[in-house]
């Protein structure tokens, strides 16, 4: 059974999720590199960004045995971690990375925090 992660963005939005999904200005199901189990329950995320700094599809989630994991997609501005008491550390493009709960995920001037439901 599939864990339920809650994803609070900076800009209010709120996601619940137990799935997989893309996030950016303009995401697709049938982003490059996703290689999503289910496309017809893919989380599409839409991100409004004036700057341009969160790309049209940044990164993706998703989750495997209940670990949480995002995988930026080759994004111009990367994707950062900063798990709690831990360190930051940039994702290397196209590596699944785990994410623990309490975690902030930034991706160009946008970001989410992780939590468990």
């Amino acid at each position: 059974m599939a864990a339920t992660f809650v994803l609070d963005f900076s800009d209010g939005q709120h996601l619940e999720t137990m799935g997989n999904g893309v996030i950016g200005r303009n995401p697709s199901v049938h982003t490059p590199g996703t290689e999503m189990d289910d496309p017809a329950h893919v989380e599409l995320v839409t991100i409004g960004d004036d700057a341009k700094s969160v790309s049209r599809a940044h990164l993706a989630f998703g989750q495997y045995q209940g670990i949480f994991w995002v995988m930026d997609l080759g994004s111009a501005n990367g994707t950062t971690i900063s798990y709690p008491g831990d360190g930051t550390f940039a994702c290397d493009p196209n590596t699944r990375h785990e994410v623990d709960p309490g975690s902030i995920v930034r991706f160009g001037n946008a970001s989410f925090s992780l939590g468990r439901r």
